[in-house]
């Protein structure tokens, strides 16, 4: 099956379909938790959104709320997690960019700064003509135990924006929340 790197709006989106994707997101998550051996059942798991400042150091302790300081072109790093867990997979479906004029323009899921593997690539201008610029991605990204997450995005504008990085972290039962 090839792959798929588009965003799918949100808006128009019934709750059941919405529902599907995260889902789906949980459901690929939790397998390659298993594929790993990280966990021996599905009842040592625990899933919990992403936290932007806790998990991903975006905002302030604070606010843990998913600000993004953008300039105008590439935004390498623009979300840089290192040295994660041995026993936690991340898992995004979605982006929610809630600026009412928004700058950013594409996004790239990647596993080093401005290169490495791509994951995937969203062209947030398709959610333009909508009322939101939010959507699912048309796949989960799922990130291993200790990959490196580089989120690089590019701008057509400097701007502080609201965008928020929908997913999970899938990990042990009890490291966070038991």
């Amino acid at each position: 099956m090839y792959g798929r790197s588009w965003i799918v709006p949100w808006e128009g989106m019934t709750l059941t379909k919405q529902e599907s994707y995260k889902q789906g997101a949980i459901d690929v998550g939790v397998s390659r938790m298993q594929e790993l051996r990280l966990v021996t059942t599905q009842d040592d798991l625990m899933v919990r959104p992403i936290r932007a400042f806790a998990d991903f150091g975006i905002g302030t302790v604070n606010e843990d709320e998913w600000e993004i300081n953008l300039v105008a072109g590439l935004n390498a790093g623009a979300i840089t997690v290192l040295a994660r867990p041995a026993n936690q997979i991340v898992v995004f479906f979605g982006i929610d960019d809630y600026e009412v004029n928004p700058v950013a323009t594409l996004v790239y899921f990647r596993t080093a700064l401005a290169g490495g593997t791509t994951k995937m690539l969203v062209d947030l201008q398709w959610l333009r003509g909508f009322t939101y610029c939010a959507g699912m991605l048309a796949e989960p990204v799922v990130y291993d135990p200790q990959q490196n997450i580089f989120v690089d995005i590019e701008a057509e504008g400097a701007n502080l924006e609201y965008m928020v990085f929908m997913g999970y972290v899938i990990e042990p039962r009890g490291q966070v929340v038991s």
